[in-house]
């Protein structure tokens, strides 16, 4: 029964951390600025009467700037950016504000660190906005309605359920392998990302909360009415300490981001953040094939190769190629094996490998899970060596591994079996040895860890071994700063300390030691299934599970995309276009419009757990299809630079998603702060797919003003060259099955790379420049062009890619463009970038240097009827052509 209780009776010290307050019975509150931006809170509870995520907290060095005073019971901590009150009269409470007093923040009154004595639970209770309605209409309308007097908008909590704004609602933050959920009200899912947002619109503040616990929590963001204690947010993990870090960066929800993405991101040693420590391949931003029937087929490895053959017959390119469970499925059971190949389905992994990979070009993403089946054929090896999750203190029977019940074959099929415990050594190794053996050595090169949201792991005192950090590469060391604040230091623990979830971020770094170790100067390609802060370093891919095909998956995998990219998600993120569960197959239009709509997310996958595979080319017989299918695939093909480039701009060096909610740009206009069925593609391309049953046109919302102070924008439609003032209304587009509306905002250039037959190398030898500038008046654009080889991991490693500054300067009589050199350590496979303007703008184009002048003049051609003027471009040393 719970015992809920509210601590009291502290007093206080300073030194490390810088406030520190404890009470007779054992718990203490410490408060320590890391940053001037970013402080951690960490209440523990009484070491010896309840169990601990770890002993030995180590704490971050104060900030250079932090300060603290004590009077009383009060006290008063203060960084050159926001200052602190402490009370603790009573139960403490903070209050957070910026140096210019502005309140942001404020613990509830009385119970803020409440804890369960009974459990060892922990709480945070935190103040929200007054929730009685301020009028009769609010929340009764189906459109972006926010009322003036409405202030507080929540943001976050990674791939949840619902609407990108998520007060109001409650969320179990736990991994499930939640097949067919429901957008709307499903919970929990499959990921864990406990760090939410908060902005004010009065004060036009953002803030962020991450909450540094895996343990199964829950977060109540204003479902719960109470009149007794008011209005409060709350968090609640099973298992302490509270650990948290409240995030004010510089007031501005991209800073938030950035900063969140540094606290969580392993292998951050410098001052300059990168998410990972490689890049994607190129490659990967191409389509991935998948299907669960292919790789079951009783012939399968000639299935597949007939399948890729099936692809370049219907001309569509294709990148990879997920090979799902099948492939080690046991012939007699159906039982899946992992790492033991079902020779009669494969004849002979090798040349599979080889065909697909060397000769087609398509890379492998092998199917592996977490676990070994009780009969699964090496068992007994890897339960030898000690590699499996240990069992608790009290168990029966077999003390060398820990049971669960695991998938075996299909729906609500489960066998005895055991996970791995990716902390231990002999897991981490045999697992590594594995991939290199029966993958990495047939040829097969990308993993795809699935199934990794250890859901069959249910007894919190199972036990992990602690032999190696779950966060850090052995070669970092235990002082590797991610894992000091996320990881609980050497030795064994038991599960419900530390959360079974931190067995995913394990799992991830195992199989990129894996790889890496193996394939060292190659981009390792490994894609998860589940998530944890963090595992974008060693897992750049991922997407929403196991959907459904229905319309509803369609329209609401949209607001989820955007909820991962404000939560600095993996940066390869999308969904299973065309479904995955459901015996039905999709239909023509919802086939069309979810390939156009996951033309704009970071991964594009075609995946389906159906009796025949969902292809692009499956209603060739009805008129128009396939062609609409192909035009969205080849569009997405000729956007991998502009793709690429916002990942390496944007993800890979800020935090920040290539996919951004409307509000990202224009929180400045209240109706974006509830906007999540349009989204922006960088900062200038607003896409707005369509995703109602027979809708042939779409109403979209054009802001009138940006945040960075720009007003009365100018929103072009990208294919008709048609200008649309932004007025901070919605306006209607023909959408018909061929068109999805797509307006570039005034300032806007897009990069498209060359047609793409077999792959997305196929396009890197031509680039054209696709530049908006306002239809009346002087404007200008700048975007970032990134190039390297996409394959090899020279430019993480020694710096070679070339950065160019594309950029335009138009007035009313012509359009000034010019390429600025940023970095040149890569020669480029081509020496002209041809800029176009849109359809109806008859400026003259004039090429001139980033510095003034004429400018390198590449000629002039015509292509389907546009004209397009060259910028001759070489890296060399002056930095400029």
């Amino acid at each position: 029964m719970p015992r809920i209780q509210f601590p009291t009776g502290f007093t206080p010290s300073t030194d490390t951390p810088l406030l520190h307050l404890t009470n007779p019975r054992g718990h203490t509150l410490s408060i320590q600025p890391i940053s001037d931006n970013v402080v951690r809170v960490v209440h523990q509870l009484p070491v010896n009467k309840f169990p601990q995520k770890t002993n030995a907290l180590v704490f971050e060095p104060a900030a250079a700037s932090a300060t603290v005073a004590i009077d009383g019971n009060n006290a008063t901590v203060k960084t050159s950016s926001l200052n602190i009150e402490v009370n603790f009269d009573a139960c403490p409470r903070l209050k957070w504000s910026t140096k210019d007093s502005i309140v942001f923040m404020a613990d509830s009154k009385t119970r803020a660190y409440a804890f369960d004595a009974a459990s060892g639970s922990v709480l945070h209770y935190v103040e929200r906005e007054l929730y009685l309605p301020v009028s009769e209409d609010e929340f009764t309308t189906d459109g972006p309605f926010v009322h003036g007097k409405r202030n507080e908008f929540v943001y976050g909590l990674g791939e949840s359920r619902g609407s990108i704004m998520k007060a109001g609602k409650k969320f179990t933050m736990e991994g499930r392998d939640a097949l067919s959920y429901d957008w709307e009200h499903g919970d929990p899912l499959y990921k864990v990302n406990p760090f939410y947002t908060v902005y004010n619109k009065k004060t036009t503040l953002w803030h962020g909360i991450f909450y540094n616990n895996l343990s199964d929590s829950s977060f109540d963001l204003g479902a719960e009415s109470d009149v007794l204690w008011g209005c409060f947010r709350v968090y609640k993990a099973n298992c302490g300490p509270l650990d948290y870090y409240v995030i004010l960066g510089d007031g501005t929800l991209p800073s938030v981001l950035s900063e969140y993405a540094r606290l969580v991101s392993p292998g951050n040693v410098s001052q300059t953040f990168v998410a990972s420590p490689n890049l994607p391949p190129l490659s990967q931003f191409g389509y991935l094939s998948s299907s669960l029937a292919l790789a079951a087929d009783p012939h399968a490895q000639d299935a597949i190769i007939q399948f890729l053959k099936d692809c370049r017959t219907h001309r569509f390119p294709v990148d990879g190629l997920h090979l799902s469970s099948g492939w080690c499925q046991d012939e007699a059971t159906d039982d899946r094996n992992y790492f033991v190949w079902n020779r009669k389905r494969y004849p002979s992994p090798a040349d599979l490998g080889r065909i697909v990979e060397k000769e087609f070009g398509v890379q492998f993403i092998v199917n592996i899970k977490p676990w070994l089946l009780e009969q699964h054929p090496k068992y007994l090896e890897a339960k030898k060596l000690g590699a499996f999750v240990q069992p608790p203190p009290d168990a029966e029977g077999d003390s060398d591994a820990a049971m669960s019940y695991v998938w075996a074959a299909g729906f609500a099929s489960h066998k005895p079996g055991s996970y791995f415990d990716y902390s231990s050594r002999a897991a981490s190794e045999w697992w590594g040895e594995q991939i290199k053996k029966e993958l990495l050595a047939n040829g097969l090169t990308g993993m795809w860890i699935d199934n990794n949201e250890m859901a069959g792991l249910m007894d919190d005192d199972v036990e992990f071994q602690g032999e190696l950090g779950m966060y850090a590469r052995e070669s970092e060391g235990p002082e590797e700063n991610v894992e000091k604040r996320m990881g609980w230091g050497k030795g064994p623990t038991r599960m419900g300390s530390v959360g079974k979830a931190i067995q995913t971020m394990g799992m991830a770094r195992a199989t990129y030691e894996a790889v890496i170790a193996a394939r060292p100067d190659d981009r390792p390609v490994i894609v998860s299934r589940s998530g944890v802060p963090g595992i974008q370093a060693y897992a750049h891919g991922t997407w929403s599970g196991d959907n459904s095909t229905t319309w509803k998956a369609l329209r609401w995998g949209t607001k989820m995309t955007l909820s991962v990219g404000m939560s600095f998600g993996p940066g390869l993120y999308g969904h299973d276009i065309g479904g995955f569960a459901g015996a039905h197959h999709p239909r023509p239009e919802l086939l069309v419009r979810w390939c156009q709509n996951g033309a704009w997310h970071t991964r594009f996958t075609v995946h389906s757990w159906k009796e025949t595979s969902t292809t692009m080319w499956m209603y060739d017989d009805v008129l128009g299809v396939t062609d609409a299918i192909r035009d969205a695939l080849a569009l997405r093909y000729r956007l991998a630079p502009t793709f690429y480039s916002l990942y390496v701009t944007d993800y890979y060096r800020n935090g920040w998603p290539v996919i951004k909610p409307l509000l990202w740009h224009h929180s400045v206009d209240p109706k974006t702060l509830c906007m999540d069925e349009e989204f922006l593609f960088g900062s200038h391309v607003l896409v707005a797919p369509v995703t109602i049953n027979g809708a042939t046109t779409r109403r979209v919302y054009l802001p009138a003003e940006a945040n960075d102070g720009e007003k009365w924008l100018n929103w072009c439609e990208m294919d008709t060259g048609k200008w649309h003032k932004g007025e901070g209304e919605f306006i209607e587009l023909e959408a018909p099955l061929t068109r999805t509306p797509v307006l570039v905002r005034s300032g806007g250039i897009l990069v498209l790379g060359g047609p793409c037959t077999n792959n997305i190398y196929d396009g890197v030898g031509e680039r054209t420049a696709l530049v908006f500038p306002a239809p009346q008046g002087t404007s200008k654009g700048r975007f970032v062009l990134i190039e390297d080889d996409g394959r090899t991991n020279a430019h993480t490693a020694e710096s070679k890619f070339t950065e160019l500054l594309l950029s335009f300067k138009a007035s009313e009589k012509q359009v000034e463009v010019g390429v600025e050199v940023l970095e040149g350590g890569y020669a480029l496979p081509y020496n002209v970038i041809w800029f176009e303007l849109p359809r109806r703008d008859g400026r003259k184009v004039v090429v001139v240097r980033a510095a003034g002048g004429p400018g390198n003049e590449g000629g002039v051609r015509m292509v389907d009827g546009k004209m397009q003027t060259g910028v001759l471009v070489a890296v060399s040393q002056s930095k400029e052509v």
